[in-house]
């Protein structure tokens, strides 16, 4: 198979933009090393997990307005 060679003009000019892996800033690294590292290397069962998948699961009913019964799973 021959090389792929994308011509520049083709390619997005901002590389936050784009089909493939995305440039990210270098603050939201740093905020996810500090806010995260309760979370890494955890088990799913502990609380501070548990905590943070409620929280997504409620937000995600409130976005969407769900009934009740409706059950959100990740």
């Amino acid at each position: 198979m021959p090389d792929l060679v994308i011509p520049e003009s083709l390619k997005p000019g901002d590389g936050r933009f784009g089909c493939g892996p995305s440039k990210v800033r270098p603050e939201q690294l740093s905020a996810l090393s500090t806010t995260a590292a309760a979370l890494f290397g955890t088990s799913h069962r502990q609380a501070p997990v548990k905590n943070l998948v409620g929280r997504v699961r409620d937000g995600l009913r409130e976005l969407f307005s769900l009934p009740d019964g409706y059950e959100v799973i990740l």
